[in-house]
């Protein structure tokens, strides 16, 4: 045998063997491999950590979520009816005393020197104090108007006869929530004395932008996170979703770019599909990018891997569909996608038969071509 037929040889078993995977790689061997908190090999082994579950109609059922349906809120309505506004650090008060303009604000007398005048009127200071003509510091902090006003009256009674004292607050500086993501105005709203809701909030900063994600509206209040679907409150009227807000919380509405389902495999184009407010089912996903590919899919290959972090022995979920019957179709279309789902249809084996087939032809024409070039 000549020499460069053992050259071509040689050159096709070692081309043969990187069709397969064609590309780049990074081998591991001779690398170290850390593992955390004292794993071993066989505890990385993804097998034992997923569950698959083939789509049924009993899995479907299962999973189904009810509709949402007109709710009213009936503990939010006892709340507004007793809801008082409290006093805060900041707050500037309008402070009158009938018959006596002296002891009207703005026209107060500072006897601490953090007390000051704000905005035409008493301001509490730092530590909740109000400082007031006569009666000295009084504790603010806490307090309803009509409670501020009962002690002034009480303490007014040593100097003046019948004192008759109108307590407002002429601007409201304590307590503040902030709003931030896709609304018209984010920024900071004051807590007032009218109760603020999460739908007031959100009208109030100028209403959900074009791209907002209003199913997952994140609330935050005292460190506690909650979801928040808008969409369920304006669609379907369920207001028991809608909560009375306090100083210090915080409400982000989110982007629907940054719920994405990931379409990848044999399907007519590879691609991140944005959810939108309505969701996406596993038929609608499908759509969008053009179906599986008639000629080199695997239709019982249609696989849903989702992370399920609440699931400590099993963390990954994989559901499969088997649409060689075109009536699972209708399973398809109720089963909604969650955001970061990634769609994976497998190839046929016939279709991976013919990309390593074609690898080889090219690898061959290409022996050929050195083998020509030799002689």
């Amino acid at each position: 045998m000549k020499k460069y037929s053992i050259i071509s040889f040689s050159l096709l078993a070692f081309t043969a063997g990187c069709t397969v995977i064609p590309g780049s790689g990074l081998p591991t061997r001779n690398k170290t491999v850390v593992y955390e908190n004292n794993e071993s090999e066989t505890d990385n082994d993804l097998d034992s950590r997923i569950n698959l579950y083939p789509v049924t109609l009993n899995l479907i059922e299962r999973m189904e979520k009810p509709i949402p349906t007109a709710l009213s809120n009936p503990a939010l309505d006892r709340q507004k009816a007793g809801y008082r506004y409290r006093i805060g650090p900041g707050d500037v008060l309008n402070i009158v005393v009938w018959n006596h303009p002296d002891l009207n604000t703005p026209a107060q007398i500072a006897h601490n020197p953090e007390s000051r005048q704000v905005a035409n009127g008493a301001w509490i200071d730092e530590s909740g104090y109000l400082d007031y003509p006569l009666i000295g510091r009084v504790l603010a902090k806490g307090k309803t108007l009509s409670e501020l006003q009962n002690i002034l009256t009480a303490r007014l009674k040593r100097y003046i006869k019948k004192p008759q004292v109108s307590v407002n607050i002429a601007e409201f500086r304590s307590q503040r929530i902030s709003i931030s993501g896709a609304v018209g105005k984010p920024g900071q709203l004051p807590i007032t004395n009218v109760p603020l809701t999460l739908l007031d909030a959100i009208d109030q900063a100028g209403g959900a932008a074009d791209n907002a994600d209003t199913r997952n509206i994140k609330w935050t209040q005292n460190g506690i996170e909650r979801t928040i679907s808008l969409q369920d409150m304006r669609q379907y009227g369920d207001l028991s979703q809608n909560l009375l807000l306090s100083g210090g919380d915080v409400i982000y509405v989110p982007t629907i770019e940054n719920s994405r389902v990931y379409m990848m495999g044999e399907v007519g184009r590879q691609t991140a599909l944005n959810m939108g407010n309505y969701g996406l089912t596993l038929t609608q996903a499908l759509g969008q990018v053009g179906g599986i590919s008639q000629l080199t899919s695997n239709a019982s290959g249609i696989f849903v891997i989702r992370n399920a972090p609440d699931d400590l022995q099993k963390p990954i979920h994989i559901y499969q569909l088997n649409l060689k019957d075109a009536s699972a179709y209708a399973l398809a279309n109720r089963f909604h996608l969650q955001a970061e789902d990634v769609v994976y249809v497998t190839a046929a084996p016939v279709a991976r038969w013919n990309r390593v087939v074609s690898q080889l032809t090219n690898s061959i024409t290409n022996i050929n071509s050195i083998d020509d070039t030799l002689r």
